[in-house]
């Protein structure tokens, strides 16, 4: 899988240099791409960039204090989110705390590299894109044991690097700008609910063994932004990921609604569901469908988003 790591700066392009040595020891399937190690002599640079952001999976920005302005951080940022979506890009942060993260990119979810735990989060989201994941325990045992080689060379950039002359964010500025955020969501949640409010009706698919679609619903025009098919095959593959983490018979049977993918699940990948609860959500988003697994008694296991 394609991990596109941006930098901007030379401590900046020396942490992205690391966790490019780094991440294939955690999934052999992870092929970083950085711009100063993976373009060969001879090659348009330009080109070979943009072709690595159509073909990544996932993009890292490394950002420090000082460049997270840097107009070549943000227009890498901007690409990688448009063609993956805001939920595989992740600011890795040198040497600062998320508060003191500014602009547009604090519109994602950033990594403190010096938490173990944020860390953490970042390679489960990572091994949970790639076509072969490595199961969570396991992984961790892999984490916990190499964790400290990235550490030690990101401490050495750290003291290696001068002192940045940006002061650090006071809390006012902060609290504003939570405030300007949650007033956003307040808008965008309130056309949501006004455009749910007009949709007299809901179709409903069912799908049962070998998988073929009923469909009904009392508006002809309701599909007509998108076919039938199209939303079962980003329901179909989006149960094949969750076959994948719970087992080739954890999937009994299945209902799609146009905005939601119901599945009930046997007893044995029931007893599963606990510890994927991370990897379900990202399914959920990346395949624009609400997923909710049951049991066959009904008993709700999970459900993204959590109604």
């Amino acid at each position: 899988m394609q991990v596109f790591i941006s930098w901007s700066g030379d401590a900046s392009k020396r942490c992205a240099e690391a966790l490019r040595e780094w991440l294939p020891f955690i999934n052999q399937e992870i092929a970083p791409f950085v711009s100063s190690q993976d373009i060969s002599k001879g090659e348009r640079g330009l080109n070979a960039i943009a072709t690595q952001l159509q073909e990544c999976s996932f993009g890292i920005v490394c950002v420090t204090r000082d460049n997270q302005s840097a107009p070549w951080i943000n227009f890498e940022s901007g690409a990688i989110s448009r063609v993956l979506g805001e939920n595989s890009l992740a600011p890795f942060l040198l040497d600062m705390p998320i508060k003191d993260l500014t602009g547009p990119l604090t519109q994602f979810q950033a990594t403190e590299s010096s938490s173990q735990e944020d860390v953490w989060a970042m390679v489960k989201s990572i091994n949970d894109k790639c076509e072969n994941i490595v199961e969570h325990e396991r992984l961790r045992t892999t984490f916990d044991k190499f964790r400290g080689d990235l550490e030690n060379k990101l401490q050495e950039i750290r003291d290696q690097q001068p002192k940045s002359q940006l002061p650090e964010r006071d809390t006012s500025e902060i609290l504003n700008e939570l405030v300007g955020l949650v007033r956003e969501q307040s808008v965008r949640l309130g056309g949501l609910e006004k455009r749910v409010s007009t949709l007299s009706t809901s179709p409903q698919f069912t799908i049962n063994e070998p998988r073929e679609m009923h469909i009904s619903s009392t508006r002809g025009d309701f599909l007509s932004s998108e076919s039938a098919h199209e939303i079962q095959q980003r329901a179909m593959t989006a149960v094949r990921r969750i076959e994948e983490m719970l087992g080739p018979d954890a999937v009994l049977q299945i209902a799609v609604g146009k905005y939601s993918t119901d599945i009930t699940l046997s007893e044995r990948a029931a007893k599963k569901v606990r510890g994927f609860e991370a990897t379900l959500a990202d399914v959920a988003i990346r395949y624009r469908t609400a997923i909710s697994l049951r049991m066959e008694d009904g008993t709700e296991l999970y459900s993204h988003p959590p109604f």
